[in-house]
């Protein structure tokens, strides 16, 4: 019997490549408007070359996206000579975009009524805000990787939503849309899954009644698992 269903959230309860293109342009603004020396010497491009390269040279926070972000800002700051609290203020001004999604299809429509039979709660690599985004009410917990010290599909990501959701993994289910953090992480744990394929991507060992291409397709996948 299911009794928790937990939830990936970028590209499983939104699209997240247009979020992140749009915070990324409007933090550029922000820095013309703020700090015009970055604005004209660091373009979107080589931010995200700073970021990933933040992320590679401090392997202890890699699996916490705010604080690679804020780390990466702070170089900026040094380089340039900024105020002391330009990486908190970038930071802020990022995130404000970086929580402006637009849910898919029937997301609030299903997490409210899983949420009437199920525990519900997420496990994520990223750092969205479920209050900001206004969806909290729907979920019982997070599980969040900057929280846990390992991201998907590490074991002890899962493990801690397991731990929270007072359950046996065989009465949970983990939605999400990457075969490999997702997918493979559920696996390992024996958990159950439903993986939103949004590409058609083939995997053997996957057993297709529990591959859909949307959002919308999960209660029916539910009901076969009860």
């Amino acid at each position: 019997m299911i009794k928790c269903i937990t939830f990936d959230l970028d590209d499983t309860l939104w699209k997240i490549e247009p979020v992140i293109n749009r915070a990324e342009i409007e933090f550029q603004k922000w820095l013309k408007m703020n700090y015009k020396e970055v604005y004209q010497n660091v373009s979107i491009d080589q931010l995200r070359k700073l970021i990933r390269q933040t992320a590679l040279e401090n392997p202890k926070i890699k699996h916490d996206l705010t604080k690679v972000r804020l780390c990466a800002y702070n170089k900026l700051r040094n380089i340039f000579g900024l105020s002391e609290n330009m990486p908190e203020d970038a930071f802020n001004y990022f995130m404000k975009y970086r929580n402006k999604v637009e849910l898919f299809d029937d997301v609030e429509d299903i997490l409210g009524k899983l949420k009437k039979k199920y525990s519900i709660g997420t496990i994520t690599n990223g750092n969205a805000s479920l209050e900001k985004i206004g969806i909290k009410k729907y979920f019982d917990f997070e599980i969040k990787a900057s929280d846990v010290g390992y991201m998907k599909p590490n074991k002890e990501i899962f493990q801690a939503a397991i731990d929270k959701a007072n359950c046996m993994p065989s009465q949970m289910v983990h939605v999400g849309d990457s075969y490999e953090k997702d997918i493979i992480g559920a696996m390992l744990l024996n958990m159950n899954y439903i993986w939103i394929n949004h590409n058609n991507v083939i995997k053997d060992n996957i057993e297709s009644r529990y591959v859909i291409n949307s959002f919308g397709e999960i209660m029916k996948v539910l009901e076969k698992m009860e």
